[in-house]
């Protein structure tokens, strides 16, 4: 291609010869066969988001979940192999028990945080982060990661500021409360939220997904709502 052609210093070119998707929905049904599809081509493993309906809150049904993704793969894979790595949706409910018993199965690396009603099927999300303390204790001694929807959901924020809202109410005190605790901070998408990642403990990260960059307020905008 015209970009492998360009030259590159040494030491500063890497090479993914398999990416991994580290925030894939797969969604259920019908349309999970075709999902998994596209996904296959490109990857060989892929983090499954936990926000279906019902929401994936406990073991048994991140195993069904699973089982129902490995059934569907398409019968030709490219690559030989691909692995779905499991999610349990965090709730105000989930205990340090429930946590525990997740990631012994091996197949459930994390729990994605999703603020009640921030996003897709998030209904059942967290309305109190301390409320999650106990399992998030439970993730942080055992090593599990915690991936993080950072949005506020409060009506009186304006929706371009509700990231950088929700860094300084949520992810700050959590960060100073548990900082062995793993974080990520998902499809991330201010300035404000790189500059905090860049500046917060080793135990801080942060994924970008290149589409929910493509448009700015702009695009929305200008010339007329569209």
């Amino acid at each position: 291609t015209a970009c492998s052609s360009i030259p590159v210093p040494e030491g500063t070119k890497i090479t993914l010869t398999l990416p991994d998707d580290f925030h894939h929905h797969f969604r259920d049904g019908p349309v999970m066969a075709d999902v998994l599809e596209h996904a296959t081509q490109q990857f060989g493993r892929a983090i499954a988001m936990p926000n279906l309906k019902p929401p994936v809150t406990t073991t048994e049904k991140a195993s069904k979940y699973r089982d129902a993704l490995l059934s569907s793969l398409p019968a030709h894979l490219p690559h030989g192999s691909f692995e779905p790595l499991m999610t349990l949706y965090l709730t105000d409910n989930t205990t340090p028990e429930e946590v525990r018993k997740a990631y012994a199965t091996g197949f459930v690396q994390a729990c994605k945080y999703y603020p009640a009603g921030a996003t897709t099927n998030s209904d059942a999300g967290v309305t109190d982060p301390e409320k999650t303390y106990p399992a998030l204790r439970a993730m942080a001694e055992i090593g599990m990661v915690l991936c993080i929807h950072s949005e506020v959901s409060t009506p009186d924020i304006d929706i371009f500021d509700r990231e950088p809202v929700f860094i300084d109410e949520i992810i700050k005190p959590l960060v100073a409360a548990m900082p062995d605790l793993k974080i990520v901070l998902e499809h991330i998408s201010t300035k404000e939220a790189v500059d905090y990642v860049l500046s917060a403990p080793s135990n801080v990260k942060a994924s970008i997904t290149c589409h929910h960059i493509l448009y700015n307020r702009n695009a929305l905008l200008a010339g007329g709502i569209k």
